[in-house]
């Protein structure tokens, strides 16, 4: 996730952002996170899962085990199975599908709030949350946006925008993505004389 957000990649993400708001009124905020939930209680029970079987094997082993290793197995199980339970795969394995889709949407709505995309002044603020290990994307747009648009445009981006983790470099079909809805909202917002940009490209957000 780190190598992929590199400043190249950063700079082409702001670049994509500018053209869409100087080619309409919309004012796109794009924000990327790792993950939007630590899913500790995941990686507790990994934890326990890898303590239980290391235990059990020393307990039903025919072989005999010296006191040292009795003790000692069950805590490296625990430590194996907590450490693997922070692999991006079995996480999601380990929580369900619904619990991503809303730990992703609570974040987006915290962040949503926490950066004021709501206060431009024709509520027309839109949020492309993209959630890494949840393979999520979220778009919130502000009530101007949201009326704008038909609702059936909306969901149809929505399909497009999730698509990106279909593509094997997910960065790139973002980038790719976000030009293909210039159009779009040019057509249902289109930009008028003397718009300002009210929201910066980028955006530091800490919650």
């Amino acid at each position: 996730m780190k190598k992929a957000l590199t400043t190249e990649f950063q700079t082409r993400l702001w670049d994509a952002v500018r053209a869409i708001e100087q080619d309409s009124q919309v004012e796109v905020v794009v924000v990327i996170r790792s993950r939007s939930e630590d899913y500790r209680d995941i990686a507790l029970v990994w934890g326990i899962l890898g303590a239980l079987l290391s235990f059990t094997y020393i307990m039903f082993s025919p072989d005999l085990f010296e006191d040292w290793l009795v003790y000692c197995t069950p805590v490296l199980g625990f430590a194996i199975g907590y450490a693997l339970a922070h692999w991006p795969w079995i996480t999601r394995l380990g929580v369900g599908k619904q619990r991503l889709q809303k730990s992703v949407e609570i974040m987006a709505r915290a962040l949503f709030q926490k950066a004021g995309i709501r206060h431009t002044q024709a509520k027309i603020g839109v949020l492309v949350y993209c959630s890494w290990l949840e393979k999520s994307v979220y778009i919130l747009p502000d009530r101007g946006a949201e009326m704008a648009l038909p609702a059936e445009e909306w969901q149809r981006l929505r399909a497009e925008f999730q698509a990106i983790f279909i593509s094997r470099k997910p960065t790139e079909a973002l980038i790719a993505q976000l030009h293909n809805v210039q159009p779009l909202f040019n057509r249902y917002l289109p930009r008028l004389a003397n718009d300002i940009n009210e929201l910066p490209d980028a955006m530091e957000i800490d919650l």
